[in-house]
């Protein structure tokens, strides 16, 4: 019996010092960034014992194998852990915010800026939630279609070469082929790929020469003769890749030819260092500016943009694009269109979650307020890798929206400018079917009318650099107007306009009372604050032309009849007086009444003790539809 229970307690022993192993193995890939065997190690790990550590440690590895399930089920568990580091609340709003559910990572985002209230890339994204439905108004400015590739797991920064493009890939991993450890898949290389008659793209081929090694490859951009080459390569020598201090193998910027069939002659740019990374190239249009992206100190943040100008002497040290550009945040993938846009990506900018692509110009002084280019180029996850074609119209991003790094080819439509609204019953809330929405273009002298819904809903298309005055209307109810300017002038997205109207019942003989028409004692000079409420009725009166109204004023039962009489009767002759002589309302279709205090609304008669607010409520202006041949054209 004793030797038993001595075998059970070696047994629980080497199972614990196994378990041990598989942690610390763990942490050693993890350390190494071969995060794909660290996955393994720490579930496996977790299976059996709990640890702060190791859960941590494999939310983040899922996060940068961009596993974005896994990663917000580990993170998840993570957040509520005492030993969590407060990073780890920020990983999981970002995480949160890819699966747009921007309402929990706005919970996460602010308990991290308890933490860290000086993390302008956090208050940032907090900004982003809760403006994030104005990230999807231009659903119609582009259209894109995935690419089919064959034989590539992920593919993304491609660029026009030549009839097809030229992009950056992992290839499908064959026995015994190298595998990046961090990712578990083949080495990025970059590839050739154009269309067949029937428009399927063709099997990617590799380039020939000494581009392709046996590392990372890409992403690359290319000459306009398509003769020279700038591509991104892992920093390595002989057959080893090399690391710096921290163990990270830093990336540069070679330059090569294309020399018969095969790219040669490899040069390193001088910019390069083996303590920081230097990626993403772009040329500018004339060719003498090379924009890349790099973590190289005195940065703003992550990866910032930077510029290398080319003269005799070679390529100028880098300069820093600074702000509005770069952020604490990482910026990546430039694009220097031929037409001065600036093209970029950034996780930290307003945006919709992870990369968005973004926008600017150059104005010979300063780089202008990025843009957002919004909904559906960008999305929840990651979209980067922006690029045009000649004919300004079609092109190419990359994004991760349905799981892996895929290219789409993208096609600009022209800015549409959309108006809609609700047409609703004044008091009631509810929406009009059937109600004439006539929408006037005055600037090409165009009516187009349409009717509302169900619902009072209603929607049509603008044309661009237009002034409209849109108006609503039904049979028995003031019809209303609202002025829209519509101007496209250097801009590069659609836009929605909204124009809303409540239309009032018309009532021919019920009054309507104005409110806030006040009178100094004893006096009927019209005050400032009559002359808003009297502003309002000659907008209804000139949207309305065909209507005749009588204006009424009354009095509380204080003073003598007569008197009150008489008052009253000047009062509602100077209402009328203001809308005719200040408003140019037609005198013809105003008629004036005093009722001093013969129309009271309540006991307040003579004698009678009444409260100030009882007196108040006799005192009134008031104003009627009369019935006349012109309600004809009303009704």
């Amino acid at each position: 019996m004793k030797k038993l229970i001595l075998y059970v307690a070696m047994g629980v022993l080497l199972s614990a010092g196994c378990t041990e192993r598989l942690y610390k193995k763990g942490v050693r890939n993890y350390d190494k960034m071969a995060y794909s065997k660290a996955i393994g190690n720490f579930e496996d790990y977790l299976s059996k014992r709990e640890k702060a550590d190791a859960a941590i440690k494999l939310a983040d590895s899922y996060r940068l194998m961009n596993d974005i399930p896994n990663a917000e089920k580990w993170y998840s568990q993570v957040v509520e852990m005492p030993e969590a580091p407060a990073i780890s609340m920020y990983y999981y709003a970002r995480i949160l915010m890819t699966q747009e559910k921007y309402d929990d990572a706005k919970i996460w985002l602010k308990k991290y800026l308890l933490k860290v209230p000086n993390d302008v890339v956090a208050e940032m994204l907090l900004v982003s939630c809760n403006t994030i439905k104005s990230f999807k108004i231009d659903t119609t400015l582009y259209s894109l279609k995935e690419i089919e590739m064959p034989e590539v797991e992920s593919a993304f920064a491609q660029t026009p070469y030549q009839s097809g493009i030229m992009f950056t890939a992992d290839k499908m991993v064959f026995k015994k082929s190298d595998k990046s450890p961090w990712t578990g898949k083949s080495y990025l290389g970059i590839y050739f790929s154009k269309k067949d008659r029937n428009g399927k793209w063709l099997n990617p081929m590799t380039l020939k020469g000494d581009m392709n090694g046996q590392y990372h490859e890409g992403p690359a951009c290319f000459s306009k003769d398509g003769n020279v080459v700038y591509f991104t390569r892992s920093n390595f020598k002989g057959k080893k890749l090399k690391v710096d201090d921290t163990h990270t193998n830093n990336l540069k910027i070679y330059k090569a030819e294309l020399v018969g069939e095969e790219w040669t002659n490899l040069v390193e740019l001088p910019f390069n260092s083996d303590n920081y990374s230097c990626g993403h190239p772009a040329l500018s249009f004339d060719e003498k500016t090379l924009y890349f992206i790099s973590d190289m100190p005195g940065g703003l943040g992550g990866t910032d943009i930077y510029k290398s100008t080319l003269d005799s002497t070679g390529w100028s040290k880098p300069e820093n694009l600074g702000t509005p550009v770069n952020t604490p945040g990482n910026e990546m993938f430039p694009y220097s269109h031929y037409d001065g846009t600036f093209y970029f990506s950034s996780d930290a900018h307003n945006n919709l979650g992870g990369l968005d692509v973004f926008m600017t110009y150059y104005d010979g002084k300063k780089w202008l307020q990025v843009e957002n280019l919004n909904s559906p180029l960008n999305s929840s996850a990651d979209d980067f890798a922006y690029v045009l074609n000649k004919d300004n119209k079609t092109g190419y991003v990359s994004s991760n929206r349905y799981g892996d790094d895929k290219m789409f080819e993208v096609t600009k439509n022209d800015p549409t400018f959309i108006l809609s609204g609700v047409v609703l019953h004044r008091g009631k809330s509810l929406g009009i079917d059937s109600a004439v929405v006539e929408v006037y273009n005055k600037t090409a002298n165009v009516k187009e009318k349409i009717y509302s819904g169900k619902n009072g809903l209603y929607r049509i298309r603008l044309r661009p650099n237009s002034q409209y005055t849109v108006k609503a209307s039904k049979p028995m109810f003031f019809q209303r107007t609202s002025p829209i300017t519509v101007s496209s002038m250097g801009k590069k997205v659609s836009e929605s306009f909204t124009a809303n109207f409540e239309l009032e019942a018309m009532i021919v003989e019920k009054p309507i009372v104005l409110n806030n028409i006040y009178y100094d004692l004893d006096k009927w000079e019209i005050k400032p604050e009559a002359m808003i409420e009297l502003d309002k009725l000659a907008e209804v009166l000139v949207e309305n032309p065909r209507v005749n109204i009588e204006l009424s004023s009354h009095t509380d039962s204080r003073a003598g009849d007569e008197y009150n009489l008489v008052l009253s009767d000047k009062r509602a002759k100077a209402a009328v007086h203001y809308l005719v002589e200040h408003k140019g309302i037609d005198a013809k279709r105003l008629k004036w009444k005093g009722y001093g205090e013969k129309m009271l609304l309540n006991k307040c008669s003579n004698n009678v003790p009444c409260t100030e607010e009882e007196h108040q409520l006799n005192r009134r202006t008031e104003f009627k539809v009369l019935k006349s041949s012109n309600m004809m054209s009303v009704l």
